[in-house]
């Protein structure tokens, strides 16, 4: 290859470099074999288990605890166990454990069709929620995003007095940052506020 030609294709990747936005690299720690996740109250935990598979494929279960009624001590009852429809990067847990929430996919958060899933009493699941299903194309445009994940949610809480979680989606423009509420039912796992 002659000196002209190098150069010139040298050139040319640095045009073409700086032409693309930029796209800020991820480091994800891998997940811990088990996370526990208490209610409010304290009354209920959620526990996941992370499993890896051969293939390095990930899964994971989840399980819910309630305390036994009438009493202080730490005894614990397996209210259910499951198989997760994603491993959660963290989760919520309603006061008595009647309701579960698990937010995003490890390694991929703002990613695919389980960015937030409702379960159950039961373990069933209730609904789960893509971002492409809550945002408006330009409002997904403005969550700040890496090369893998999508970094939307600033905050989520529970609210048990009303029966809803709400969620704040980050939003940035021209470094401006800002937030856009979520309100979603609990009893239903239906968004109330697009």
């Amino acid at each position: 290859m002659s000196f002209r030609l190098c150069l010139r294709l040298g050139i040319l990747f640095m045009v073409l470099s700086a032409l693309n936005p930029t796209a800020y690299a991820d480091s994800w720690l891998p997940p811990k074999p088990e996370s526990i996740y208490e209610s409010a109250a304290k009354d209920a935990r959620f526990i996941v288990t992370a499993t890896t598979h051969p293939g390095s494929l990930l899964a994971s279960s989840g399980a819910v605890y309630i305390k036994q009624p009438g009493t202080d001590s730490a005894d614990w009852i397996k209210r259910w166990e499951a198989p997760l429809q994603n491993l959660p990067v963290t989760a919520l847990i309603a006061n008595g454990g009647w309701r579960v929430i698990t937010f995003d996919s490890w390694y991929s958060a703002g990613f695919g069709d389980e960015v937030i899933v409702f379960y159950d009493e039961t373990g069933a699941l209730l609904k789960k929620h893509s971002l492409e299903s809550l945002l408006s194309e330009p409002e997904l445009n403005k969550v700040p995003h890496s090369v893998s994940s999508r970094w939307w949610r600033t905050k989520a809480s529970i609210n048990e007095t009303l029966g809803l979680l709400k969620v704040e989606v980050a939003q940035a423009e021209d470094k401006q940052r800002s937030t856009k509420p979520l309100v979603f039912d609990l009893l239903t796992g239906e968004v109330i506020t697009p």
